[in-house]
């Protein structure tokens, strides 16, 4: 999987994540994140963060191991 490849999906990934967040965090002030720490995590939890933060939600991220997340 090329550079190109692995963003592209990365991005869909961000974005449908973004799409289906706010309707599972309906009635919440908070969405809390866990990352383990991996580059793909860390950017579509950046992505979210910053889309749900204009949307109006306070979120966190939580730097977690793997077996903790």
């Amino acid at each position: 999987m090329t550079f190109s490849s692995k963003f592209r999906t990365t991005l869909l990934a961000a974005a449908a994540l973004s799409l289906s967040a706010p309707a599972f965090a309906a009635g919440c002030d908070k969405v809390i994140f866990s990352d383990v720490g991996w580059t793909d995590i860390t950017a579509t939890t950046a992505v979210t963060t910053t889309i749900l933060g204009a949307l109006g939600y306070e979120t966190e991220v939580k730097i977690l191991s793997v077996p903790v997340t």
